[in-house]
């Protein structure tokens, strides 16, 4: 009865905001040292270059701030997760086809790129990415160079230093940079290791996009995944877990797409549905001024859920 009452709350008092009309596919988000919401956007179409933009305020209206440098073999970007490091700079998850993903450092001047550098190239599903004590985790939600015999799917999540450069990856669970994976065996939905977050304790989250699991992973001191815990099962209450967020409460943010509703997992393990049907695909959530903001990466808006105290 609780978990009911507050869905319907939240979606009593939920708002839209419209992305502008050179946004087609919004996706990643988070939070810059100014205070500013910043979301990602791949434009699957096309018909829009693959983008940055920015919510400075939180009645304001979405801006663009930037055009993600293409990739020169494909000519476009698809930037989908992202995150910000401790110096401001900003890593972009470019999800590329035939192995052209980049993982990206983009730093600023006065607001302006400055220099745009790869960590990594040759990723197969570069999708979410998270800082973490000089650390970069990335999920690679399908890892297409792996072929199974029982017919399952294989995913990753892969650690790069902050200060790597052009590291190329051969996509399999047997690279280097490869510390956590996972087997997706639904037959219909393929996607394994999707979002990615962290918390203030120095967890790593992670969910698999096809079968509904969630894991919570704790790094060793050289950040390798030491231990993984299954905290929400395979047909569980959460269908296709997409994006993931960490308030500062350390309360855990799921968008479950194909469920379509935004979920929590509170730091005493309990599952709450906040908001349960009309959005459109959302693929990332951001907690921001005492609201989440869901990104619809079916259409071309954020909604805004108040949270409760």
């Amino acid at each position: 009865m609780l978990i009911l009452a507050c869905a319907a709350a939240c979606a009593a008092h939920a708002r839209t905001i419209q992305m502008p009309p050179t946004c087609t596919t919004p996706d990643g988000m988070c939070i810059d040292s100014k205070g500013r919401l910043v979301i990602a956007a791949p434009n699957n179409d096309h018909s829009q270059p693959g983008a940055v933009y920015r919510l400075d305020a939180p009645g304001g209206s979405p801006v663009k701030w930037f055009d993600v440098p293409p990739c020169p073999e494909s000519g476009y970007a698809s930037p989908m997760g992202i995150c910000f490091g401790p110096d401001g700079e900003l890593y972009v998850c470019d999800n590329q086809k035939e192995s052209r993903g980049r993982l990206l450092r983009i730093t600023f001047k006065d607001d302006r790129i400055d220099k745009c550098e790869a960590v990594a190239v040759g990723l197969d599903n570069a999708n979410g990415v998270k800082y973490l004590n000089g650390r970069l985790y990335l999920t690679q939600a399908f890892l297409y160079g792996v072929k199974r015999g029982d017919g399952a799917a294989s995913s990753g999540i892969y650690m790069f230093a902050a200060t790597d450069r052009n590291v190329r990856v051969g996509n399999t669970p047997a690279d280097p940079q490869c510390v956590f994976s996972d087997v997706t065996r639904n037959p219909e939905i393929r996607g394994g290791l999707n979002g990615v977050a962290v918390d203030a304790k120095g967890f790593i989250y992670t969910g698999n996009y096809g079968d509904g699991r969630v894991w919570k992973l704790t790094p060793g001191a050289d950040g390798r995944i030491v231990k993984s815990e299954e905290i929400v099962h395979a047909g569980g209450g959460s269908v296709t877990p997409d994006g993931l967020c960490v308030d500062a409460a350390g309360n855990l943010y799921i968008a479950d797409m194909r469920g379509d509703a935004l979920e929590r997992i509170t730091p005493d393990g309990r599952f709450e549905v906040l908001r349960k049907g009309g959005f459109v695909k959302p693929s990332e959530p951001c907690v921001w001024n005492g609201a989440a903001y869901v990104a619809n990466y079916g259409g071309t808006t954020l909604d805004v859920v108040p949270l409760a105290d």
